[in-house]
């Protein structure tokens, strides 16, 4: 028997309403369908606008994927916009019934992996960076990843090429920490296999290859 598939609430927001504010619940998603969404902060007293945001963009995904309690930011429809809604409890379901999100998901995973640290943003190692992209899909839940969806994402959200990347998907396969099968759809696919601390299972792995 087919899967029923989980049917997702679409809003629309007229201009300058707000979608959330700063200090509000954070237990929702969203996808920008249509319009355009700012999102900004106040700082010391002042507006600060961090992103203005066109289709197709996720936003408030932090939400999610950090279990965040509160907003850190206030979005914004600049113009009257259509969104996407996307609840905690659905989001593992929404990424998979959505293969072209697992884009969006990988670059927005990148984005926050190069600017959480100072180290990350002087010196990005592409196999690590990889691997902490991996664990933090695997920690919500998404271990099985289209392999070309997932190998364009990968390097462009890394600025480098598709071979670099796959290069790192080899490797850890070699080292049994993913695999690569056809489903049933005839789509190569990646399975991640190694769900919690991937990155230093990893280096554990290539450290023992290389003495």
């Amino acid at each position: 028997m087919a899967q029923k598939k989980t049917t997702f609430l679409v809003r629309n927001f007229l201009k300058y309403s707000v979608i959330f504010g700063e200090g509000s619940k954070g237990d929702t998603a969203y996808l920008l369908k249509e319009g355009r969404v700012e999102i900004s902060k106040m700082i010391d007293g002042k507006k600060k606008v961090f992103a203005i945001l066109s289709p197709i963009s996720m936003f408030g995904e932090m939400a999610i994927l950090l279990g965040d309690e509160k907003r850190t930011a206030t979005a914004v429809a600049l113009e009257d916009a259509k969104v996407v809604e996307i609840k905690r409890h659905d989001f593992e379901e929404f990424v998979r019934q959505s293969p072209p999100m697992i884009g969006t998901l990988v670059t927005v995973l990148v984005h926050r992996l190069k600017t959480a640290t100072a180290k990350a943003l002087r010196v990005p190692n592409l196999f690590f960076g990889v691997c902490h992209t991996l664990a933090l899909m695997a920690g919500h839940g998404v271990t099985a990843l289209n392999y070309l969806d997932t190998l364009s994402s990968l390097a462009a959200a890394f600025n480098v090429g598709k071979e670099h990347i796959e290069a790192v998907l080899g490797t850890l396969a070699e080292d049994g920490l993913l695999a690569f099968e056809v489903n049933e759809q005839h789509e190569r696919m990646i399975l991640v296999k190694q769900t919690e601390d991937l990155p230093a299972i990893a280096a554990e792995r290539r450290k023992a290859a290389q003495e």
